[in-house]
C-alpha cells in the first residue's frame, strides 16, 4: 500500500515510513519541481518530470528499506532467542 503512496504522495509514503528527515527533505524537492512547473509557465516540465521521478524512487528505496529493516529485525530476533 505504501508503494502506491509513494507513486501519488512521495513525502507522505516517506514519513509513513518513519523517516521525518527524509520527508522534509522529499517535500523540498517536490515544492521545487511545483515552483519550476508555475515559474517557468509550463515551459520546464521536462525537468519538474525528472524531479518528480526523483522524488518517486527516493520514496521507492525509502519505504523498501523500511520494510526491509523490519525483516532483517524480525529475523535477528529469531536467530537469537533462546530455542
Amino acid at each position: 500500500m505504501l508503494y502506491l503512496v509513494a507513486i501519488v504522495v512521495p513525502p507522505l509514503a516517506v514519513l509513513l515510513s518513519g523517516k521525518p528527515f527524509q520527508a522534509i527533505f522529499n517535500l523540498i524537492l517536490l515544492i521545487l519541481a511545483l515552483l519550476i512547473l508555475i515559474g517557468s509557465f509550463g515551459l520546464g516540465s521536462g525537468i519538474t518530470f525528472v524531479i518528480w521521478i526523483a522524488c518517486i524512487a527516493h520514496a521507492m528505496f525509502t519505504v523498501h528499506g523500511s520494510k526491509q529493516d523490519a525483516r532483517d529485525r524480525a529475523l535477528r530476533d529469531a536467530m537469537s532467542g533462546d530455542c
